[in-house]
């Protein structure tokens, strides 16, 4: 999975790889190789250039996050921009409703919402869990959640609809 991760203002594109635990990581112009553990939940471990970080992830009640690294907090944005590209295309056709769609196989760890809430874009709608790293899927527009496919623990295949935002 490709993600563009800003951390405390400096932006970077990541590459996961499930298979292997590992991230590619390009920032400053330069490619760093990382591998990633969660050796319990909420809680990852990364070696990055023979470096050790403990990092957590906190939600704000904003949406917006912060990751905890080393005992340092920073305000964190993370964005999967081929699931963003979907979003923005479909929403961009028209004012029809949009797709939310699993972005790999994984187990849905949290329900964020339920159908017919209102949620702004880019408001989280749930979590699935890959890889021992949970996703929060958003949605790509403001509406109503009108549907939700899936519930917690369920098991998704990747390009799964899991909730319909209209």
């Amino acid at each position: 999975m490709k993600l563009s991760v800003d951390i405390d203002g400096q932006t970077m594109e990541v590459a996961l790889d499930s298979a292997t635990n590992s991230a590619q990581l390009i920032y400053e112009g330069r490619r760093h190789e990382a591998q990633v553990s969660e050796p319990e939940p909420g809680l990852f471990v990364v070696i990055l250039n023979g470096r050790i970080y403990r990092c957590t992830l906190d939600r704000l009640p904003s949406g917006e996050a912060e990751v905890t690294v080393n005992g340092e907090r920073m305000p964190v944005a993370v964005r999967d921009q081929k699931h963003l590209r979907r979003g923005a295309e479909s929403s961009g056709r028209s004012g029809g409703p949009v797709k939310l769609i699993a972005p790999m196989p994984g187990k849905v760890v949290r329900l964020l919402c339920a159908a017919g809430d209102q949620v702004a874009s880019g408001q989280g709608v749930l979590v699935v869990e890959a890889m021992k790293m949970q996703n929060e899927v958003q949605s790509p527009k403001a509406g109503k959640v009108i549907e939700l496919r899936v519930r917690e623990g369920q098991t998704v295949n990747a390009g799964e609809v899991m909730a319909v935002v209209e």
